[in-house]
């Protein structure tokens, strides 16, 4: 064991099912070529991983095979280090990456997992699940390990290997039976060096059927003593009931487990919905873009449903939780549901819907947790496809019996108010009107664990559950400060937008009064122009002052200013004075307000009187805008 301990660097489990954020925050410049830097978070975790863009390019390639289409930008090669281009591209390869971590089969893919975290996904996992196979088959005299069977599966510490039967050999060693499993033929061999095992006879089998040994891993939800683990799986291996399907053997190290059981080539539940002819191809290329999909029929739902319910009411009596139902762990045989990887509960192994049920804090016991995964496999059962959300929005085409038993499941006030038991399921008028009568069945369903084995599970599921809460609330929490920092982001939106509107409305009023300024000096100057014409007609006799008054009373009267000097118009005088001053206004035409140096200074005091009393008395607030009559 020292041996396989070196190659492989033991860390703590990881839930490859909580939801990763990444947001490429910064561009640098490193060596002549464009580096991103993605800061990534996953619970209460974060880190930075540094990208070139030949990484996403090669990312991009290992995940075409999903037939997904992917919005990488492409590649140019003049040009690619201005500022706008990066900034543009930037942006895009930020769409790219959310796009891959909001597809739940992308986002559980390894490739996606080592793109962002390259430290946690980086040893092989392969590797180290064929040296526990081998330590766990080591000693066992019926079955030899074979070839992988790739990765048919969603689980990326859980790999499949082909199994055949080894040779009988000449030996004096006998199989000792199990005294609670006589009537099953079956033997206990206990392996050295921490590897233990629980086996079927071979001869019991059937010799035609392929045989399939999966290795996984220790979850972050295993809470079982090491002691206790053999008692456990040496009661699974005695499970029997119908609509479960055997363990043929079941072995164990310190690291994880090796089950051995019947490999079906039709495939599961999610094959026979996704018309899937290979269910050996790898699962990126099954699920990611299947090129069809079926529903079943009423009847079918109704009678697979009810199968399932009788399953998962009996592990539950018996005081084993199943926690892992979806449409991957259901075979049909004959019309005969069986539930696979019963073992993935004892192993604390995360759900497959866990990212959803995680939102929904009245989500938290086994039961309701089976309960919830039992309606999604449901949904996929009656439509053809999965639900992609944690509630349903609305239910169409289909029986109001089966959309008020998902309402009651699936739905948002039911996830909010809490969900029916599996009993309540059970008896829903669905299930009368549409499921057939079960044909009988020799098999009588049997589970027996020790009263040690009870409590030990129950500890371990009160543990798991416990986790689950705290989940939800870090969910719970992050939820809250996304919802704040939008909040903020929007109030801070909508101050910058009204100080920008106050500042082009300032801005536009400022320019208002420039335009009117200017143009209320250009028709003071008219004004002017036009009071000192008057005062030269006013001069030239009786009939040019009579039109002079005329026309300034036609016009309204106002101060002007010129510069900074004010001009009195000739009608404000007495007619004494414009006689008087005549000979000096026709000397002023040009320069209306300053006096001549030629002029009388007896002349020019009348004239100065009045402009200086035009000034003291002048007001600036009655100025308004003159028209011109011509």
């Amino acid at each position: 064991m020292a041996i396989f301990a070196s190659r492989y660097e033991k860390k703590l489990p990881i839930d490859d099912t909580a939801a990763i954020n990444c947001e490429i925050a910064t561009v640098e410049e490193i060596d002549g070529h464009t580096e991103y830097l993605l800061r990534v978070q996953r619970g209460d975790c974060t880190w930075n991983v540094l990208r070139r863009y030949n990484e996403f390019s090669k990312l991009h390639k290992s995940l075409r095979i999903s037939g997904i289409e992917l919005p990488l930008p492409g590649k140019r090669i003049f040009g690619n280090m201005r500022p706008d281009f990066i900034a543009e591209r930037k942006e895009a390869l930020q769409v790219y990456i959310n796009t891959i971590l909001m597809n739940p089969i992308l986002a559980s893919s390894l490739p996606a997992k080592r793109f962002v975290d390259p430290e946690s996904y980086s040893q092989s996992f392969h590797d180290h699940a064929v040296q526990h196979a081998l330590l766990c088959l080591r000693n066992d005299t019926v079955w030899a390990l074979g070839g992988t069977m790739g990765a048919i599966g969603w689980r990326l510490r859980k790999h499949y290997f082909k199994v055949t039967t080894k040779p009988p050999e000449k030996s004096s060693n006998k199989l000792v039976k199990s005294g609670s499993q006589s009537q099953q033929s079956k033997h206990f061999a206990a392996g050295s060096n921490g590897g233990h095992s629980v086996s079927i006879d071979a001869g019991t089998t059937d010799p035609n059927a392929e045989m399939v040994a999966e290795w996984l891993e220790y979850g972050p939800d295993k809470y079982v003593d090491e002691k206790e683990m053999n008692g456990v799986l040496k009661s699974l291996m005695g499970l029997q009931h119908p609509h479960i399907e055997a363990i043929v053997l079941a072995a164990n190290t310190e690291n994880g487990g090796l089950f051995i059981r019947k490999f079906h080539k039709h495939g599961t539940l999610k094959d026979v919905l996704c018309m899937v002819a290979t269910p050996k191809n790898p699962f990126l290329t099954k699920y990611g873009n299947p090129k069809g999909r079926t529903a079943l029929s009423m009847k079918q739902v109704a009678s697979y449903g009810k199968q399932i319910l009788d399953a998962l009411i009996f592990l539950h009596s018996k005081g084993y939780a199943y926690g892992h139902l979806h449409a991957g762990n259901i075979v049909i045989v004959d019309d005969c549901v069986k539930l696979l990887d019963v073992e993935n509960h004892l192993l604390g192994v995360p759900a497959f819907y866990r990212p959803f049920f995680v939102q929904h804090s009245k989500i938290h016991s086994m039961e309701t947790i089976d309960v919830y995964c039992f309606g999604h496999v449901l949904f996929e059962m009656a439509m053809g496809y999965p639900l992609q959300e944690s509630v349903v929005r609305q239910i169409t085409e289909c029986p109001e019996a089966l959309k008020c038993l998902l309402e009651s499941i699936l739905s948002k006030e039911a996830c909010k108010a809490g969900l029916p038991s599996l009993e309540q399921l059970l008896g829903h008028r669905f299930f009368t009107q549409y499921a057939a009568d079960e044909p009988a069945t020799s098999e009588k369903p049997y589970f027996k664990l020790s009263l040690n084995a009870k409590e030990q599970l129950r500890q371990a599921a009160v543990k798991a559950e416990n986790r689950l809460r705290d989940e939800q609330k870090s969910v719970k929490n992050q939820k809250r400060i996304v919802r704040v920092q939008e909040l903020m982001s929007s109030e801070e939106e909508k101050r910058k937008s009204k100080q920008k509107a106050k500042l082009e409305h300032k801005q536009s009023k400022l320019k208002q009064q420039g335009s009117l300024q200017t143009s209320n000096g250009r028709l003071s100057l008219a004004a002017a122009t036009a009071s000192s014409t008057s005062q030269v007609a006013v001069g030239g006799g009786p009939a040019g002052a009579t039109d002079s008054i005329t026309r300034s009373d036609s016009t309204p009267e106002e101060p002007t200013m010129i510069g900074h000097k004010s001009l009195m118009p000739a009608t404000h005088l007495p007619r004494q004075e414009i006689q008087a001053s005549s000979g000096a206004v026709e000397r002023q035409t040009s320069t209306p307000n300053i006096a001549s140096e030629d002029t009388d200074a007896g002349e020019d005091e009348p004239t100065r009187s009045a402009l200086l009393e035009s000034i003291c008395k002048f007001n600036r607030g009655s100025l308004r805008k003159v028209r011109s009559n011509d």
